[in-house]
């Protein structure tokens, strides 16, 4: 159980007694007395707010006074934890392991708590991987909770969190905030919250959600000035002085009144204060002489932040030697320092100095030589031996370089995306170099990565490699390139792809790889053509990944074998990286030739799903189970992210607020619940309907909330109150689902009673009444545009409405019941979800069927489409739920018309058309994006064989065994002319690329040549023994080919209808022929 326990990931540096942290300053005694005095107060009281929010612009001394608050409660045994959070620090600059530091920090100030905390992590062993609210509850909510009874009297402990702000994802610091709130309701251990800031709007807006009785806010900045100076001059006295003694330097130094000159300077930022002494206390210079470098200029104004950059500005150009003029040295310096500063206040994560130069392949000894200068600003290890990092010593000297506002002096401004372009090319070129198979000597493919030492990881990937695998993605995200076929990126991926992904499974980070390649299919243009290749080939490396990412992330060297082997056979990756599998395999096995439509399974202890449902965002799926549960997993990834528990029946369908606030879950506990999907929170509990809730919908202004329920009503909530509005009554029995229209003006309700009803909401009367199923309706859906409404049936039918006038439009009839509806957010498909194992991909203007999707291996309970249209997601009664991309469900469409044999098919040259010939005698138009029937053309007395478009488009030829060629007008449908001539049944038409010439093939063994405006032959040609059954112009136009049942191939000049040659080597009939495009 112990193990368990320490298995806790956790952030080093994250308590504020770490090594980090070591030399960072307490508060001085006799400064910020009334403030300290107030937060002792609030940490002692028990019944006034539970969170005490510290916020205040940067450099007034927040973390200061959140180390000295922290030391006194740890003094006192009264401190839970502490997380001191720094962007471009690792894993203090996210909150990826906030919660599992903040429990290991609680389990060693709780000792009871260690059982349960591992209790939780045996029961949910992926919990590290899960999302923010579910590890706060599975490791420190539950397990505080679970001490009721255990503990002799009640504990106070108090979590301090400073820096809320530099935490990297804004949404974070949301989600962080409301579970934060939930600490309220403990009793056996009262918790208490505090917090540090930047008053950033995403933390304001968090704080103004909480009841304003559950947090104390205090405003640094709006301290009175005189106070806060009479601090800083405190600060300078004992900092000065004690430079003074260091250095030798006489009784007196620095006076008075230059105490009360940097007091005033400083316009209330102790950052001021703070590098100013390390300024003027640097070991390499004489404090007399930098002194006179910060009194210098007078630079108070109205910027709170002016007299600071002044300063910045003086440190830097006085310590990295910049002038004004443009020598080769001057210009090598300022490249230099751009490279290497610049390349530090960008960095995703802390680097020690040697491997912060050899990423950016900068010399160490020149890397040393221009930061060591920078003590006062940046912190500096002694020598390279000293793996200690490199890093900022505050926030406020990056913002300075990269706000061009800010940072005047235009020598030493740092072009963020310049900077962030310059890293991602030296992650690029690091991984290049230091990226191969098999970089542990791991050797074996069954080889797992718990069994490789942490030390040999590290040997062969150092730090600075593994940064540039974590984060070149970021960087690139974050620049000016712009991709391209045939660029560095696409030639890293078809060089090193599988080397990255061993390298990110070593590391433990291949969930990340899933993310960046994810990233990376973002930043390419669909529509261009410039980086076709590259899209193509970072699609399939998408599918790779999730594909594979269960064995990849417990073996590496399975990346090599059965990934690569178990590809499809059209799969670039396959064919990129076929020389990497192992020469002992000798039987390849037989694998499907591309990529099927299912992206990835979720499989967990679902039980049988009944409902599913994507976040706005497409990050999340919600899953409705019959275990009472719902389950939100991360679209992306495939990881669990929360499990929403409190009903005590079946859920039957879930619902997303259109914000992504709230998600709101229906059961057969007769309750609507609705949920913070962040946290996993509970809002609210509905109650009023008297059976069985089937249904929920929210409207498309989240105004309302619609459920259909058993008890035959649908009801409308206010979903901010959970107040009830009102029911709607008229089904006879009970209500299977409901769907608003896209404006949110009608309510469309399906029943039991086979019926569908369509309500006006703003007076709650039934609109229509829509009949014609025979059975019970399950399910209903209206077209984004409003225009149609889709129902399917227990009758084994789908069938389409028009919702303004009730009207049924037409039917679409199955071999099995039709359990949910779904439209695509574009409008271009239909889902049906049926009750076998399939989901049908439906066109919604013709019902044609453009593709089934097969993988399920019992019935089809939900289906639903992603916001972007991208993804489609079905969940079934075999436990699992399946992700799609409906673009490679198979067949685009089935086209259904002709009633014998089709035996020939052709698209128009703009592709708008497409031209069926059949041997039922007929020509049939489509339009393809649709399978949308335009016309059909009749005229031919016999089977049609081919047809053909000229170059232009205008014209339509079909060739037909009665003898005979027609030419129609395919925008009309009109007979232009027919051509008459042949004297047995014509096989193939061909126009030339000029489209001036006609040629026709037919059974009475010859060509014929015709002018196609004028329906005239040219000419007959002759010389074959038997018949043809194909003609095909060269790209020039200058040869005609023909195919003949007598073996042979004749090439013709088409300009006087001479035989060139004879082509012989078939030894049966020639049926095609072509040319290639060159």
């Amino acid at each position: 159980m112990q193990n368990r326990y320490l298995s806790l990931p956790y952030a080093n540096g994250a308590a504020f007694n770490s090594r980090l942290w070591e030399h960072e300053s307490l508060c001085l005694r006799d400064t910020r007395v009334d403030l300290l005095e107030q937060i002792k107060m609030w940490s002692k009281d028990s019944h006034g707010p539970y969170i005490f929010w510290l916020n205040g612009i940067a450099g007034t001394g927040k973390s200061t006074i959140a180390r000295t608050v922290a030391n006194t409660w740890y003094n006192e045994n009264r401190l839970g934890a502490s997380f001191f959070f720094s962007k471009g620090r690792g894993d203090l600059g996210h909150a990826g392991k906030l919660f599992t530091s903040i429990a290991a920090q609680l389990a060693n100030a709780l000792p009871a708590l260690k059982p349960f905390i591992c209790k939780s992590i045996e029961e949910n062993p992926d919990i590290f991987q899960r999302a923010l609210g579910e590890q706060w509850k599975y490791l420190i909510f539950r397990p505080l909770s679970s001490l009721t009874g255990v503990l002799s009297q009640a504990r106070v402990l108090i979590l301090v969190i400073d820096a809320l702000d530099e935490c990297e994802n804004y949404n974070d610091t949301s989600v962080i905030l409301r579970l934060l709130a939930e600490a309220k309701s403990l009793n056996s251990v009262r918790l208490k919250v505090f917090i540090t800031s930047r008053p950033e709007m995403t933390i304001r807006l968090g704080f103004r959600d909480m009841p304003r009785t559950a947090h104390h806010d205090f405003v640094l900045h709006d301290i009175s000035q005189s106070i806060v100076r009479q601090d800083i001059s405190t600060l300078f006295r004992y900092e000065l002085e004690y430079i003074r003694r260091k250095h030798d330097i006489a009784d007196g130094w620095p006076g008075e009144d230059t105490i009360e000159l940097l007091s005033y300077r400083a316009q209330g930022l102790f950052i001021y204060a703070a590098t100013a002494c390390r300024f003027i206390g640097d070991r390499l210079w004489h404090p007399v002489d930098r002194l006179p470098l910060i009194l210098k200029d007078d630079y108070i104004g109205q910027s709170h932040t002016l007299a600071l950059d002044a300063m910045y500005i003086g440190i830097v150009t006085h310590s990295m030697n910049f002038g004004d003029q443009n020598s080769h040295d001057e210009v090598r310096l300022r490249s230099e320092f751009r490279q290497i500063v610049g390349s530090i206040v960008i960095l995703f994560d802390i680097l020690p100095l040697t491997m912060l130069a050899r990423l950016i392949d900068i010399p160490e000894s020149t890397v040393c030589g221009r930061l060591r200068p920078l003590y006062s600003v940046l912190d500096v290890p002694e020598t390279g031996k000293d793996q200690s990092p490199v890093r900022l010593l505050h926030p406020s000297f990056r913002d300075f370089l990269l706000d061009k506002k800010r940072c005047m002096h235009h020598r030493i401004w740092i072009d963020e995306e310049k900077a962030h372009g310059d890293l991602f090319m030296s992650c690029l070129n690091i991984m290049s170099k230091y990226l191969h198979r098999d970089m542990c000597n791991l050797r074996l493919p069954g080889a797992l990565i718990s069994e490789v030492e942490n030390e040999v990881i590290e040997k062969y990937l150092p730090l600075d490699v593994q940064y540039a695998c974590r984060y070149w993605v970021s960087h690139l995200k974050r620049s000016k390139v712009k991709l391209c076929d045939n660029d560095q990126v696409h030639s890293f991926l078809q060089e090193k792809f599988l080397y990255w992904l061993e390298a990110l499974s070593l590391i433990g980070k291949i969930s990340d790889g899933v993310l960046m390649v994810r990233s990376l299919e973002t930043m390419l243009n669909p529509k261009s053509e410039a980086n076709h290749d590259l899209r193509m080939m970072v699609y399939d490396a998408k599918r790779f990944v999730l594909n594979n990412i269960s064995i990849i992330e417990i073996a590496p060297l399975q990346i090599y074998c059965s990934a690569v082997l178990f590809s499809p056979k059209r799969s670039i990756i396959r064919s990129k990286f076929w020389d990497q599998i192992p020469c002992w395999i000798k039987n390849i096995p037989e694998v499907q030739e591309d990529w099927s439509p299912s992206l990835q399974t979720l499989e967990g202890d679902f039980g049988v799903v009944n409902a599913v449902a994507f976040s706005p965002d497409g990050q999340l799926i919600a899953i409705a189970s019959r275990k009472n549960t719902v389950f939100l997993w991360n679209s992306t990834t495939g990881i669990s992210q929360n499990t929403l528990e409190g009903h005590s029946s079946s859920v039957n369908a879930v619902a997303f607020l259109p914000d992504g606030r709230f998600l709101a879950s229906a059961s057969d506990d007769k309750t609507i619940r609705l949920w913070d999907p962040s946290t996993g929170a509970s809002h609210c509990t509905l109650e009023g309907h008297s059976s069985f809730v089937w249904a929920v919908a929210f409207s498309p202004d989240g105004q309302l909330l619609v459920s259909g329920s058993h008890d035959r009503s649908v009801r409308l909530w206010d979903p901010s109150t959970g107040a009830s509005h009102h029911a709607l009554v008229g089904h006879s029995s009970g209500v299977r689902a409901v769907a608003f229209s896209p404006v949110g003006e009608l309510l469309a309700s399906a029943s039991d009673d086979k019926t569908i009803r369509l309500w006006d909401l703003s007076t709650g009367a039934s609109h229509f009444t829509l009949e014609g199923h025979s059975s019970k309706v399950w399910a209903v859906a209206f077209s984004p545009d409003g225009q149609l409404l889709a129902s399917g049936s227990f009758d084994c039918s789908v069938r389409l409405w028009d919702p303004s006038t009730g009207a049924s439009l037409f039917t679409i009839e199955g071999e099995h019941s039709c359990k949910t509806v779904a439209f695509s957010p574009d409008g271009q498909f239909l889902a049906s979800g049926l009750w076998v194992n399939k989901v049908t991909l439906l066109a919604p203007l013709t019902g044609a069927s453009l593709c089934t999707l097969e993988g399920h291996y019992r019935e089809i309970s939900a289906v639903a489409f992603s916001s972007d249209s991208q993804h489609v997601v079905s969940a079934s009664w075999d436990k699992t739920v399946r992700v799609w991309d409906p673009s490679i469900g198979g067949s685009r469409c089935t086209l259904n018309g002709h009633f014998s044999v089709v035996c020939a098919v052709g698209f128009s040259p703009d592709g708008q058309l497409l031209a069926s010939g059949s041997v039922d005698r007929s020509v049939k138009l489509w339009d393809p994006s649709t399978g949308a029937s335009h016309r059909s053309l009749e005229g031919h007395t016999s089977g049609v064989c081919d047809v053909a478009f000229s170059p232009d488009g205008e014209l339509l030829a079909s060739a037909s065994e009665d003898t005979t060629i027609r030419l129609w007008d395919p925008s009309t449908g009109t007979s232009r002319c027919t051509l008459k001539g042949h004297t047995s049944g014509v096989c193939d038409v061909a126009f030339s690329p000029d489209g001036a010439l006609l040629a026709s093939a037919s059974m009475d063994t010859t060509i014929r040549l015709w002018d196609p405006s004028t329906g005239a032959s040219h000419y007959t040609l002759e010389g074959h023994t038997s018949g043809v059954y194909g003609v095909a112009f060269s790209p020039d136009g200058a040869l005609l080919a023909s195919a003949s049942k007598d073996t042979t191939i004749s090439l013709w000049d088409p300009s006087t209808g001479i035989s060139r040659c004879t082509l012989r080597g078939h030894s049966d009939y020639v049926v095609a022929v072509a040319f290639s495009p060159d």
